[in-house]
């Protein structure tokens, strides 16, 4: 066994690391060594300093060793590490913030192919008795419909009755003489109000 290897085990034993009945076991270890004498050396200053009586510390020595520390100074030259990433700081201290944002990214996402298509397609409510041709809805005199009637992509003529709302989207609502809407006429062509416009009939 090395010396290093003996004082270790010596050392365990001391620190009381080794359960009692390894010391007969170490015994024999430290005989083969020629180190039973030193072991009994540091048994002996082991008893020895276990002996001595505790120093008796004042009340207030853990405040004056505190108030002798010196204090944190900032230096000049010094930059502070920065976190990994601000905006995952963000995103942990408000994850509602957070989400709301990722929903609105993707519902502007969605609406973003509806909102750059180059070449519109007339589409519009289906109801008996009205006419589209050469980009425009007609409601004809003597037709009366009953609902609301939606138009993207091209103008909306009314001779006839709307019984509810008109809406166009890229496009203009005419009303002839004798056409009657009881609703309200909405003509949507700027961006935000056609983003807003599709939100809120994604929630309707």
């Amino acid at each position: 066994m090395t010396r290093e290897k003996v004082y270790e085990r010596i050392q365990d034993y001391l620190d009381q690391n080794q359960p009692p009945e390894d010391f007969k076991r170490l015994e024999a270890e430290l005989r083969e060594a020629d180190a039973m004498n030193e072991f009994e050396e540091y048994r002996l200053l082991d008893a020895q300093l276990r002996t001595l009586p505790a120093p008796k510390l004042s009340a207030d020595f853990t405040s004056r060793v505190l108030a002798q520390l010196p204090e944190q100074v900032e230096h000049p030259n010094v930059t502070p590490l920065r976190s990994s990433s601000r905006f995952g700081g963000k995103m942990k201290q408000y994850p509602l913030l957070a989400a709301a944002s990722v929903f609105m990214l993707l519902s502007v996402g969605s609406l973003g192919g509806y909102l750059t298509q180059e070449e519109k397609d007339l589409s519009y409510t289906n109801v008996p008795g009205i006419v589209a041709e050469n980009g425009e809805v007609v409601v004809p005199e003597g037709v009366t419909v009953d609902q609301d009637l939606y138009v993207e992509g091209g103008n909306v003529r009314i001779e006839g009755k709307v019984n509810g709302n008109v809406t166009t989207v890229d496009g203009k609502a005419y009303t002839a003489s004798a056409g009657n809407v009881t609703g309200e006429i909405k003509q949507i062509d700027q961006l935000f109000e056609r983003v807003w416009y599709g939100i809120k009939r994604i929630f309707e």
